[in-house]
């Protein structure tokens, strides 16, 4: 499925994309909120000015891409690939990053998520929203 494709389906209220590969895509000012990208590649894909709060990454590879000004409040980011992305004023508040990567990431401030076993862009292993 290409961009057009996927954006038209969308439109048509689609909402479960999971395993979708949209590598390389560009996505401005975009509502891609309420969905499911579950296990989406979204490898090196522009996502700026894109409103994602509430969506279903898990699993998905968002490695090299650029995330700016992007809303993932209360997104759901379990062992999502974040691994040399550009997340500048990327808003993660209340999103869930247990078991994402962060590794080599920039940019990167997500003070409001929930870590437990995330993986900051420092290599550091982050445990300090996991559940006792």
């Amino acid at each position: 499925m290409d961009v057009e494709e996927f954006l038209n389906r969308l439109d048509a209220g689609e909402t479960e994309f999971v395993g979708i590969n949209l590598r390389n895509a560009v996505f401005i000012y975009s509502d891609l909120t309420d969905i499911n990208l579950s296990g989406a590649d979204l490898r090196n894909a522009n996502l700026t000015d894109v409103d994602m709060a509430r969506t279903n990454l898990t699993c998905a590879n968002l490695s090299g891409a650029i995330l700016l000004t992007v809303n993932l409040e209360d997104a759901i980011l379990v062992g999502a690939d974040l691994s040399s992305a550009d997340l500048e004023c990327t808003n993660f508040e209340n999103a869930d990053l247990t078991n994402a990567n962060l590794r080599n990431a920039a940019n990167v401030s997500v003070r409001d998520a929930i870590l437990c076993n995330t993986i900051l862009s420092n290599g550091r292993i982050c445990n300090d929203g996991c559940n006792s």
